[in-house]
């Protein structure tokens, strides 16, 4: 006769539970966003800004959200007050509309993350408190790693120095810590699904130098209004390898905080706070590093079929007919202290849907050396593939490029990352 058995079930693993703080004075607000909110996350609520500081004093918290309106405390004061000790903790403020003026105002002096206009929907709410919290994440990932590589890379000399025996074990290390950057470089760049939403078709050809790249490219959808636009930068960071990569998260960084966190669409401004944000980062006002990027960045108005452009140390290619035609864009990189502020000019163009492509690229492919006399390819040479393809499908157009570097370079060793874009619109 067969004996029932019972059989132990393997422990699950709980799922990280962040904790969120909320700031109202009103009771039934603070219950209501507690019911709906305490399975997904520990939630702490405070009726007054002294009492949510204690609590950020006695607890690990990683999202607050507080109300603007408050007797004792005003949201905003209570931001500007936690900042400087919680300068980690995402911050988010909720507001009415007549309110939105002040919030925005109160943007670069608070670190807000976002502000949410009332009443809040709990789908919404949930939707921007994840995307914060990844955010949150993602931010501690970086700054471990860039600490983590800065320590590897400092004491890397010594120790081969005075360690021998211990090079393989160091050099395993480092290199482990260089193939984490990789798959956080890799995260930072923006999926193909993400930019085939925007764009009828496009490409991109990418090839570090080493391990991880200074080029990379970042994307962005966003509203005037509500009118769609769409941003594309092509950025070639100072140096390649680990320090090109810390540069380029970085300019991803500053990318995301002026794009999304200061609402800026216009390219110029774009770029110029690109500068004014790697020349603070770095220090370079009181330091003597240059070290900065070239970047290209259009933004696509879609209603309008306009592109808006602006360059620094890089150009903008169109199709015209059957040719290229170019727009220049500033002889200035961004970065490396500048006494007088640097302007960069932004450029309009029209375009006809289905009909216009173009494209930017970094230095690196230009500047491959390679062929019978080990020259570099020049622009002009990649400017003439590029039209000799532009009947051709994207896909079709970046097999093609490729096939030209790889027959130029040859044997010759790749001298710098490689990033070419195309977009058709």
């Amino acid at each position: 006769m067969e004996q029932n058995q019972t059989v132990a079930a393997a422990p699950v693993k709980d799922k990280k539970k962040y904790t969120i703080l909320y700031v109202d004075d009103e009771e039934s607000n603070l219950r209501i966003f507690r019911m709906a909110f305490k399975r997904e996350y520990h939630v702490l609520t405070a009726m007054g800004g002294k009492e949510a500081i204690e609590i950020l004093r006695q607890n690990d918290v990683q999202c607050l959200i507080t109300d603007q309106k408050m007797p004792e405390m005003t949201g905003t004061e209570l931001l500007e007050r936690v900042l400087p000790e919680f300068p980690d903790v995402i911050r988010m403020i909720l507001t009415g509309f007549a309110d939105i003026e002040a919030i925005v105002k109160a943007v670069n002096k608070c670190g807000i993350y976002k502000y949410i206009t009332k009443p809040w929907d709990k789908g919404e709410m949930k939707l921007t408190i994840d995307k914060a919290l990844e955010a949150y994440e993602l931010k501690s990932d970086k700054v471990n790693l860039i600490k983590e590589l800065e320590l590897a890379n400092s004491g890397l000399e010594e120790k081969v120095a005075l360690r021998t025996k211990e090079l393989a074990e160091v050099n395993k290390r480092l290199m482990d810590s260089i193939k984490y950057a990789m798959t956080i470089q890799s995260a930072m760049l923006i999926s193909p699904d993400t930019i085939k939403e925007a764009f009828s078709d496009y490409f991109v050809m990418f090839k570090p130098l080493d391990i991880v790249s200074g080029d990379f490219y970042w994307f962005a959808q966003m509203y005037d209004g509500d009118k769609p636009l769409s941003v594309m930068a092509c950025v070639d960071c100072t140096g390649h390898g680990v320090a090109g990569a810390l540069m380029s998260m970085i300019g991803e960084s500053l990318l995301n905080q002026i794009v999304y966190e200061y609402q800026v669409s216009d390219p110029a401004e774009i770029i110029e706070n690109l500068d004014i944000g790697v020349q603070e980062m770095l220090n370079q006002s009181e330091g003597n590093n240059h070290h900065g990027m070239d970047a290209s960045i259009i933004v696509v108005d879609h209603e309008n079929e306009e592109v808006l452009f602006s360059g620094a140390r890089q150009n903008l290619m169109y199709s015209h007919g059957s040719e290229l035609k170019s727009i220049k864009g500033e002889r200035v990189s961004i970065g490396g202290f500048a006494e007088q502020k640097r302007i960069y000019k932004k450029h309009v163009l029209e375009y006809k849907s289905g009909e216009t492509q173009f494209y930017m690229t970094s230095d690196g492919f230009p500047d491959q050396f390679g062929g019978p006399d080990v020259k570099k390819y020049t622009m002009a040479r990649l400017v003439k593939t590029l039209e000799g393809n532009l009947d051709k499908p994207f896909n079709e157009q970046q097999e093609l490029l490729e096939q030209a570097f790889d027959e130029w370079k040859g044997s010759e060793k790749q001298t710098d990352d490689i990033m070419v874009m195309g977009i058709k619109l």
